[in-house]
């Protein structure tokens, strides 16, 4: 449940350090524990949030950053010295990557860090307005004749996202290489009432009533640093309609054999509707 800031150091005795630890949606998150890396002090955020240190210069720690060449580092070509602020709190998800810099001039920093609440257990959580709304998955169903199929959902969830670029994290036990081995897709759905499908004496309608796969949409899927903790993020905002999560793009097979060839675990859709 960490999450790191590096500092350049300055030239003076002391080097000051104040800021706030957030939760996503803004609100403070107290006792969280701050610690600077190389010393044993522990500090903790007051009931909002926030917290203020003063750091002795001459306790700085110089951090060297592997290139990836495999070459020596020399430290004398690294850069100025730097100190690394660590923050973190049991509950909220590890988070490694969100290193800020502050210019080396500055003599006091203000900084702020916004952590994720870990999930309750695994599935997709989408970033509501004030909490996680957790998606709950659907079997997919198939409606059709012998020759010609759709496959869709029945039921739309209550809750609903607002308009615009959508979060989720998704928590599971798999790993990197078996995510991407599930074919994760992300697709726009449209109602179908009734539909042309072939049968023995030709194309007739016939009633549908599912939800289908209209259009793709596309998504950056990000690991934390938990290893079971993934950040899905649209590329583009969302507009107001019904959209679904599904593997290995069954939303889109028309042929039955294919969907009923999965684990029943895989023959599911995660919906979500945006408004």
């Amino acid at each position: 449940m960490w999450t790191v800031i590096v500092l350049s150091a300055c030239t003076e005795d002391t080097r000051g350090v104040s800021g706030v630890v957030q939760d996503i949606w803004g609100k403070g998150v107290p006792e969280a524990t701050v610690v600077v890396e190389g010393l044993m002090e522990r500090h903790y955020t007051d009931d909002k949030g926030r917290f203020e240190l003063e750091l002795p210069a001459d306790q700085l720690v110089m951090h060297v950053e592997d290139d990836g060449s495999g070459a020596p580092v020399d430290p004398l070509l690294v850069g100025p010295s730097g100190i690394r602020v660590l923050v973190g709190k049991e509950g909220f998800i590890k988070q490694m990557d969100l290193a800020k810099e502050v210019p080396e001039e500055e003599d006091f920093a203000k900084v702020e860090f916004n952590l994720y609440p870990e999930p309750e257990g695994a599935g997709f959580y989408a970033v509501g307005a004030s909490s996680y709304v957790q998606l709950n998955q659907q079997r997919i169903q198939m409606v059709g004749t012998d020759l010609a199929h759709y496959s869709g959902i029945q039921d739309i969830p209550e809750e609903a996202l607002p308009v615009g670029p959508v979060k989720l994290v998704f928590t599971t036990r798999l790993r990197t290489s078996e995510i991407a081995q599930m074919n994760l897709h992300l697709s726009k759905l449209e109602f179908v009432n009734k539909g042309k499908v072939k049968g023995l004496f030709g194309v007739e309608n016939d009633t549908i009533n599912l939800w289908v796969a209209k259009d793709d949409v596309p998504f950056d899927i990000v690991g934390f640093d938990t290893r079971e903790d993934y950040l899905i993020t649209s590329r583009e905002p969302l507009t107001a309609g019904m959209y679904a999560f599904h593997a290995h793009d069954i939303l889109h097979e028309d042929d039955e054999r294919v969907l009923y060839s999965l684990p029943k675990e895989q023959q599911v859709a995660f919906p979500f509707e945006v408004r």
